[in-house]
């Protein structure tokens, strides 16, 4: 049983040892809770980019659907879980970066460019290499703010892409899913920063957040930790 979001809501984030920010937007009231002094600052999205890279790709048919399999390319990297074949589905997952690089090629520089434009995302810069342009020290960047407002435009479905693109997009990064309760999300990790970024539904209420965290340590996981702790009480 989840306590209620309106009493959760109540009390202030903890972002400990970080230099933290967070925004949350009431998407029924339109309430803009923002914490911290970065919200308008522009950072790598990190990971967070497989959301609309995700949206992108379908519409691009780089790939059919959240299911289809690309082959590993056998190059051994950090992360275990990423050295096996992988479909949107579980790549978005574990944060697979070779999987989402290789969704980058198919879609291809210029169409790449265009659809991030047309998305309104962040500075829409997509200069810096087609592969690394959303990782640290890339030249696409993104604030708090921003991200909330993507969030925004995709839970209701007015971004520029079809109708079953955004609808795989919020299905593939749900992490959470119950009875009149859902929680989505996704977590980037790159050049010194931490991201969580997603949305929560309960019954007829809806909140987006975007939470970044920066400082010894900062991470995704560590990101996800302090907004999870804020939107429903987990530790």
């Amino acid at each position: 049983m989840f306590l209620s979001l309106k009493l959760l809501f109540a009390s202030d984030p903890n972002f400990g040892k970080f230099d933290g920010t967070g925004v949350v937007v009431d998407l029924n009231s339109s309430e803009r809770i923002i914490f911290g002094k970065h919200a308008d600052e522009r950072l790598n999205p990190c990971s967070t980019f497989k959301i609309l890279n995700s949206m992108i790709a379908l519409d691009s048919d780089a790939v059919r659907d959240e299911n289809e399999i690309l082959k590993w390319d056998g190059v051994v990297r950090t992360y275990p879980v990423w050295n096996r074949d992988h479909s949107m589905r579980t790549a978005i997952g574990v944060s697979s970066v070779w999987f989402y690089q290789e969704l980058a090629r198919r879609v291809g520089e210029k169409n790449m460019g265009e659809m991030v434009y047309r998305a309104g995302y962040g500075n829409m810069d997509t200069s810096q290499t087609l592969t690394n342009f959303w990782l640290g020290g890339g030249s696409l960047k993104i604030s708090p703010n921003e991200q909330a407002d993507f969030l925004e435009r995709l839970v209701r479905n007015q971004l520029p892409f079809s109708l079953r693109s955004m609808t795989i997009a919020k299905d593939i990064m749900t992490l959470e899913k119950k009875e009149d309760y859902t929680m989505a999300g996704k977590t980037g990790s790159c050049g010194g920063i931490g991201w969580f970024v997603g949305f929560v539904e309960e019954g007829s209420n809806t909140r987006v957040f975007a939470f970044e965290i920066r400082g010894d340590g900062a991470s995704g996981a560590e990101a996800k930790k302090i907004a999870l702790h804020y939107l429903k009480g987990e530790d």
